[in-house]
């Protein structure tokens, strides 16, 4: 039997490299997925691709009716949430502390974290209903340690991992689990786009700067932080509550 067979997941950042791989290999391990995003064209794509079992979705995750109308398009169409995937992020401008404006600051965490919050208020009362389940928040490794020019996203990955063990222990007892999936530089856009903010003309050198910082001397890829993800989803990680999961290649063991 496939890890997810019958579960009925929700997805934020559906769009994007981890949350489209996330969905992929979700749906692929049985799940029902409603994958969204803040335009419905590419989720509702990718959900037709995969054909039944799959509904795409437009979403803005910094709107609480619209976290709303996810979960209950879940319940509508596939009758239960088991699971939410908490992906949607952004990384913001990168640039020194104090060249951030308020408005960029608060972008980013209006996204990032209220995101996660108003995505979570709105899952809890249908997994309570279904008589458990998981929420995985995609956080990063920048929720765990610190790096230079990007203040707000890093940031507000650390308010999401802060977030998570609070409702870890507030949920348990309700038999809801809940874990941050860290991604380590990912071979995707959002990667792209801190190389060449970081050092505009000349991404490719910072992109090989952060390589030769990773053990496996690589990026990881979406697919590979989409496992950990499915795994986390999973009743395989039945276990697994409050915690942190990197998948980073090793760059946090350094």
């Amino acid at each position: 039997m496939n890890s997810l067979e019958g579960k009925v997941i929700v997805m934020t950042g559906g769009a994007g490299g981890i949350g489209e791989a996330t969905a992929r290999l979700a749906h692929a391990e049985g799940a029902s997925v409603v994958i969204t995003d803040r335009e419905a064209g590419p989720v509702t794509a990718i959900a037709e691709s995969l054909g039944e079992r799959a509904l795409g979705l437009a979403v803005d995750v910094t709107r609480r009716e619209d976290n709303e109308r996810m979960v209950a398009a879940a319940v509508d169409q596939f009758g239960r949430l088991d699971g939410a995937f908490l992906n949607a992020g952004i990384e913001g401008q990168v640039g020194p502390f104090d060249s951030r404006t308020d408005a960029h600051w608060q972008q980013v965490f209006d996204v990032n974290v209220h995101g996660v919050r108003l995505g979570a208020e709105a899952a809890i009362p249908a997994l309570r209903k279904a008589g458990g389940g998981s929420i995985v928040i995609t956080s990063s490794v920048a929720g765990l340690r610190g790096a230079a020019g990007l203040s707000p996203y890093v940031s507000s990955k650390h308010a999401v991992v802060g977030m998570m063990r609070c409702l870890a222990a507030e949920l348990g007892p309700d038999g809801i689990r809940v874990n941050t999936l860290n991604p380590g530089p990912v071979d995707n856009r959002m990667m792209r786009s801190i190389e060449d903010q970081a050092n505009p003309g000349h991404g490719d050198e910072i992109h090989a700067m952060f390589a030769s910082r990773i053990p496996l001397g690589r990026y990881v890829t979406n697919e590979e932080c989409a496992a950990m993800a499915v795994m986390l989803l999973s009743d395989a990680a039945g276990g697994c509550n409050g915690n942190t999961y990197l998948v980073d290649g090793g760059y946090c063991a350094q």
